[in-house]
């Protein structure tokens, strides 16, 4: 590992548990073991180490909705004809199984898990912080579902409804296992399970292919 890797690994660690405004450029070079003065060397300031994580917590992301291609050969989640035809010719099995590797990932991926934590403290002190929040948490995911039921509902894959209402109805209770569990690493397959559960509900309440 770099100087440079060891110095986001030891931000990150110390950003997730006392936040990023509480946390010194003195108390991540402490933890990494190296001169204050050094850790210039790498980093413009703090806010260039947070950048860096911001950028490596969305490429990765990046990776993950490539993987069950949910991105075209330009990595931008859409909603084109492409995604469409994925979603409506998707059996609910296949379904439950793409999202299950988006759940996965979002319990169990350390730099993801850190990430987010340190965003979940930061948002009550820094607006900059709560806006990258709510975007990366709620509104992209809550868009781009509300673009997709829309799209399958024309299809007659889901019945007719308010698509942005029935992108919360689907993520609210994602949200609330995400959180309800979050603080118990033991307790992923009991989260797994009541995931998979809400998936199997709203298929069969919601869609017309279930």
């Amino acid at each position: 590992m770099t100087t440079r890797e060891r110095i986001l690994k030891e931000a990150l660690d110390l950003f997730s548990i006392s936040g990023f405004s509480s946390v010194s450029v003195r108390d991540i070079s402490r933890a990494v073991g190296i001169k204050e003065s050094s850790l210039y060397n790498h980093f413009t300031n703090k806010k260039d180490i947070f950048d860096s994580l911001l950028k490596e917590y969305s490429g990765r992301w990046e990776a993950i909705f490539n993987l069950i291609q949910l991105t075209g050969e330009d990595k931008k989640i859409v909603v084109d004809d492409r995604t469409v035809s994925m979603y409506q010719n998707m059996t609910p099995e296949k379904f439950k199984a793409v999202t299950s590797v988006v759940f996965d990932y979002y319990m169990t991926d350390e730099i993801n898990v850190k990430f987010r934590k340190m965003l979940t403290i930061e948002q009550y002190r820094n607006s900059e912080i709560a806006t990258i929040f709510r975007k990366t948490s709620f509104d992209d995911s809550l868009d781009f579902q509300a673009q997709l039921f829309r799209e399958l509902m024309k299809q007659g894959g889901f019945v007719e409804t308010d698509p942005y209402i029935l992108a919360v109805e689907f993520f609210s209770p994602i949200f609330l296992i995400f959180y309800k569990f979050d603080t118990d690493p033991d307790s992923l397959k009991a989260a797994k399970n009541l995931f998979e559960r809400h998936i199997d509900h709203f298929n069969s309440t919601y869609g017309t292919k279930a």
